[in-house]
């Protein structure tokens, strides 16, 4: 085994990552009067503070002000001229964001028997159960190391993109004029999110997805409806589109396809997934493999194969997501204190965050279809809400799939207005384990989206 830079400096635990789970554990341990040391390599909170939610989240609400404000003459509204400035929009998010993640590192700093450091993290070996850690000429050591340390952009294997520099999710936060036409390679969450906001920004844009459907793991009846309001907007979809390869022209950037053809555009992203960070982590040297696509394999309380290691986050496979990981920590801490809590049997939660937004829980068609029982599901029109129509948001249809014998609530589709909340009392009723019947007798706010649910439920029809 590699030596290490100088004499280890022992620790009760090491938290490698500031993200959702890491901060939690780190200062609950510290709490508990044991001495812990926090590494961050880049910027305090994570993808989903500096990357991910929340910046892009910000960039929505510029959008949808926009998009509102240009399509306002329906409501008996005029706004002539509107007028739309990226780099107003741009530093209106990082002033939030800048000023969320000072005093998030404020709180962190002001923790007793919590220790910061500050660098990149790779394990040197093991001796005896005790991990060892260098931070740059820093060597760390600890029978406890707890793992949270995120994923970033997979930028896929495409002849020429090495040529180009690719706007990520990242880099095209820092963009400071609107692009004159973006190409999006990738149709699922990230890629559909910001082909919407620079389209309202003012962008022409282009969606270039390989799979027959944009957000491919969806049922086809939802993917069709996204890009229905998505082409209804300006953007042009093309999917079963593999690319070939891409390259400068005196145009800008051309994506070939490999069906011959191709398109041109001043700017690219690349939104084709996210891959975690484990390959920076020198596994190997404490005896840890990941699967294929990167992920650590963990129990419920997410200990890894080695005794002492323990994998929150992204990393784990569990659910690339701020809500799953920031409840990862949950987790973790209540099978510090005894707790029974376990990752085991998590009910899948997401939200796709196009205007409308699209709310999922549990299963889709495909998975109830896959799972062998007999299941009873209801389809309901957003064009068809009260709610809907007197706020002119018609996009979009709510989904229920339910266990005609169990009474057992499978899952929701909520895409439309206010999907990604509406979904949520479903997601409550899964995790108490309630009879769907409880939608059918509860008493809903007129007008609201969720009024629907009682409908919802007497049309309730047996799955094809």
């Amino acid at each position: 085994m590699k030596n290490s830079p100088s004499t280890p400096q022992q620790f009760d635990a090491i938290v490698v990552g500031t993200g959702q789970a890491g901060p939690m554990i780190a200062t609950h341990l510290a709490s508990q009067g044991q001495r812990v040391a926090l590494i961050e390599r880049d910027k305090f909170g994570g993808t989903c503070l500096n990357e991910g939610c929340r910046p892009t989240k910000a960039l929505r609400a510029s959008a949808r002000a926009a998009f509102v404000a240009r399509n306002s003459a329906v409501h008996g509204v005029t706004a002539d001229a509107v007028r739309f400035d990226i780099r107003q929009a741009m530093a209106r998010m990082r002033n939030m964001i800048d000023r969320w993640r000072e005093g998030f590192e404020g709180s962190l700093r002001a923790n007793k028997g919590l220790e910061i450091v500050l660098g990149h993290a790779r394990f040197t070996g093991t001796d005896d159960g005790v991990h060892r850690l260098v931070v740059g000429d820093r060597a760390l050591a600890s029978k406890h190391v707890v793992l949270n340390v995120g994923g970033r952009a997979r930028i896929p294997d495409i002849p020429g993109l090495d040529t180009i520099e690719p706007l990520t999710n990242e880099s095209i936060l820092r963009l400071q004029e609107v692009p004159d036409h973006l190409i999006v390679v990738g149709g699922s969450y990230i890629g559909l999110e910001f082909a919407q906001i620079f389209r309202r920004f003012g962008s022409r844009v282009t969606v270039i997805e390989a799979s027959p459907h944009v957000i491919a793991q969806e049922d086809e009846d939802v993917s069709q409806e996204i890009e229905r309001f998505l082409t209804d907007e300006g953007i042009d979809v093309y999917t079963s589109a593999p690319v070939a390869r891409v390259g400068q022209v005196d145009g800008g950037i051309e994506v070939s396809l490999q069906d011959g053809t191709s398109r041109v555009g001043s700017h690219l992203l690349v939104a084709t997934g996210r891959v975690p960070n484990t390959d920076r982590l020198d596994l190997d040297r404490v005896g840890l493999a990941p699967d294929r696509r990167g992920f650590l394999r963990t129990d419920g309380t997410f200990h890894t194969e080695v005794d002492g290691i323990v994998a929150v986050g992204d990393i784990n496979g569990r659910g690339a997501f701020t809500h799953t990981a920031y409840q990862d920590g949950e987790i973790y801490v209540d099978h510090l204190q005894g707790g029974r809590r376990t990752a085991d049997g998590r009910v899948p939660t997401y939200a796709l965050f196009t205007d409308p937004p699209l709310g999922r829980v549990g299963m889709n068609d495909r998975g109830a279809r896959e799972s062998g029982r007999k299941v009873l599901r209801s389809v309901y029109p957003m064009a068809k809400l009260t709610k809907g129509v007197l706020d002119g948001e018609t996009n979009g249809l709510i989904k229920l799939l339910v266990d005609a014998e169990s009474e057992q609530i499978l899952g929701a589709t909520c895409l439309g207005l206010h999907g990604d909340e509406i979904v949520q009392i479903v997601g409550a009723l899964i995790h108490a384990g309630a009879s769907y019947r409880v939608l059918e007798t509860m008493l809903p706010i007129h007008p609201t989206v969720s009024e629907f649910y009682p409908t919802l439920v007497k049309q309730l029809r047996p799955l094809d």
